[in-house]
């Protein structure tokens, strides 16, 4: 199993009994005990109103806040858990009960009750979901992302909504719902059994969607055809575009001169090494970086301090066993380059020219540990090319500090429109954090040859490189 299959486990788990060889014909105890316990999990529509309702002044605004981002992740990666447990269960009643029959025997038809519940639960939660964030493109997109850490795969949302309006699989519903009504009257005689009486039930409670359903499926397929039909030629300039993107970004950020020497030596990184503490953000500058012409301001760069095992243990923050050992035992940090988001020695931040050191004061313990468990959940995520702060699959270097960051504590960073899309570059992160009085500038160390400075003098430094660099 993968890391990150086994974190999804971790953070989304559920008492769903779902057996070893995903078959559940041969215990219906299994079949009735993974229905209750995902009917208690699955998301109500109030609930999904109510998220919608939270998210709308976001929505308007035209990107997600990282409080946010999580909340509507980790809501989504629960709900995928559900699901998959229900697609299980309905795999496996596919498998054994002959649906196309028109009469079932009695063991059939208990099979048939568990596998056509199944079937309702991930028909009638996969329509909230389209009813109130089919038109919403942010969040749409959103949830088309991969997440290494929860283990989402790409384009879950929309695989969701052609599962749930493909002609085949809406011939097998409405098939399926004919074979309920035509045997009520048996399925009612289940009423006494331990395991079919409460799933009988559940499927009362579904009676008011399927009545819906009667009604509504034709018109919301017909629009699902016309969503896709329309997205099929964005969707072919949006990849060529990006491998424009990627492929000259790349080219543009592995040239640098190779006769420069870099001015932060190792005695220095051995000194800011014993300086350094975690949620430090490191901002940088390489003087023959051919990348810098191409991006605003004097500074180019910043990374977010993880700190040493040890400071991590301090603030009860320690990183899932895979992340531990690739952080190492020394200070490191977590930082995006056109390798993507990863962990990284200190060695590596600091090959650099000049660098500044920005410090948050005054936050809690448990809010640095929180910090630096957001920022966990970003390892391993591709670089993003374009800039976008919509779209959090994919990162630059200040989204791993924003997003890892703002709303922890005091602390708060907004980002800016650019060129058509949100986002925060690396100056404009440096201004916001001087306007804050929970940051402070430690220290800088190159911008006066090779000369630290410290303290006030480094932050009136920090301002004047802003305005006149």
């Amino acid at each position: 199993m993968r890391p990150a299959e086994r974190r999804l486990d971790a953070v989304t788990s559920s008492p769903f009994p779902v057996p070893p060889n995903g078959r559940f014909d041969e215990d219906p105890t299994r079949t009735r005990d993974t229905l209750l316990a995902a009917h208690e999990a699955l998301p109500k529509d109030e609930d999904v109103r109510a998220l919608h309702a939270a998210l709308q002044p976001e929505l308007e605004r035209g990107y997600l806040s990282p409080e946010s981002d999580e909340r509507l992740r980790s809501q989504f990666a629960n709900y995928l858990h559900v699901r998959s447990a229900l697609v299980t269960l309905l795999q496996s009643a596919r498998r054994t009960v002959p649906i196309y029959r028109r009469h079932l025997k009695q063991e059939e038809l208990k099979l048939f009750l568990g596998g056509w519940l199944a079937g309702c639960m991930l028909m009638r939660t996969s329509r909230y979901l389209m009813t109130h964030f089919q038109h919403q493109e942010l969040v749409r997109s959103f949830l088309n992302q991969a997440h290494p850490y929860y283990g989402i795969p790409p384009r879950m949302f929309d695989t969701i909504r052609d599962n749930s309006t493909h002609p085949r699989n809406l011939f097998r519903f409405f098939w399926a719902l004919q074979i309920a009504e035509s045997h009520q009257e048996q399925l009612n005689r289940f009423q006494e059994d331990p395991d079919c009486a409460p799933l009988l039930a559940l499927l009362q409670e579904e009676q008011p969607f399927l009545e819906t359903q009667k009604r509504t499926h034709a018109d919301a397929f017909a629009r699902a055809q016309v969503a896709r039909a329309r997205q099929r030629p964005g969707r072919h300039f949006r990849a060529f575009t990006w491998e424009l993107f990627e492929r000259s970004g790349r080219l543009i950020s592995k040239c640098r001169n190779p006769f420069h020497r870099k001015r932060v030596k190792r005695p220095t990184v051995r000194k800011l090494e014993d300086l350094l503490k975690p949620g430090d953000i490191i901002v940088t500058r390489h003087d023959d970086a051919l990348s810098n012409l191409f991006l605003p301001g004097f500074w180019p760069h910043a990374a977010l301090c993880i700190g040493s095992p040890e400071q991590r243990k301090e603030l009860n923050a320690s990183f899932p066993d895979d992340l531990e050992r690739k952080a190492g035992p020394s200070i490191s940090f977590l930082e995006a380059q056109i390798d993507g988001v990863r962990i990284r020695p200190l060695t590596y931040t600091l090959a650099v020219d000049t660098f500044a050191l920005l410090r948050p004061t005054g936050l809690k313990g448990s809010e640095l540990a929180e910090i630096l468990q957001r920022a966990a959940k970003h390892e391993g995520k591709l670089y993003d090319f374009e800039f976008d702060f919509n779209r959090s699959d994919r990162m630059v270097c200040t989204e791993v500090i924003y997003r890892s960051m703002d709303g922890v504590g005091p602390v708060h960073f907004n980002c800016i429109k650019k060129a058509g899309r949100f986002t925060l570059p690396t100056e404009e992160l440096i201004r916001q954090a001087l306007q804050q009085p929970h940051f402070s500038v430690h220290s800088i160390y190159g911008l006066t040859g090779t000369h630290w400075v410290k303290g006030e003098q480094a932050g009136e430094l920090l301002k004047q490189s802003l305005e006149t660099l």
